[in-house]
């Protein structure tokens, strides 16, 4: 019971945090600046498409027993996930639906590496601070 409620928590706070960064994103893409079309496309790769990520990767903390045997596989797997699945999502944002395929934008890949690679190590954090839970309530491996 104390490993799904864990389970449970990490999940519901994951969702909510992306629920955020996708409202924030939204609401705040390109609105403080001169150049608003420019920088609404940074803003939206920065908070928006993260924040669905996040509130898709909330599935696994609740899948985590099924997905993962151990700890480390857990860090690891989850990790790589995020990286992977981050950079494919900002990739089609930018290029499929805000800038369309006629019009290549090869350099805003830079910004989505850097973008993916902030936001993994946020869920790094975030998944450290779920087996440190996890160990004190008796459930690491």
């Amino acid at each position: 019971m104390k490993e799904r409620t864990i389970d449970i928590v990490f999940a519901v706070l994951s969702a909510a945090f992306g629920i955020f960064l996708i409202f924030f994103g939204l609401h705040e893409a390109g609105i403080d600046t001169d150049v608003s079309m420019d920088e609404n496309v940074i803003d939206n790769m920065m908070f928006t498409v993260p924040g669905i990520i996040l509130l898709a990767d909330s599935a696994v903390y609740v899948f985590r027993k099924r997905l993962f045997r151990t700890d480390k596989g857990f860090l690891l797997g989850n990790l790589a996930i995020v990286i992977l699945v981050g950079f494919i999502a900002e990739c089609v944002y930018f290029q499929f639906i805000h800038y369309g395929i006629s019009r290549p934008q090869l350099m805003m890949m830079v910004p989505a590496i850097l973008i993916t690679l902030v936001f993994a190590l946020f869920v790094l954090i975030v998944d450290g601070m779920y087996i440190c839970v996890r160990k004190a309530a008796g459930l690491g491996k």
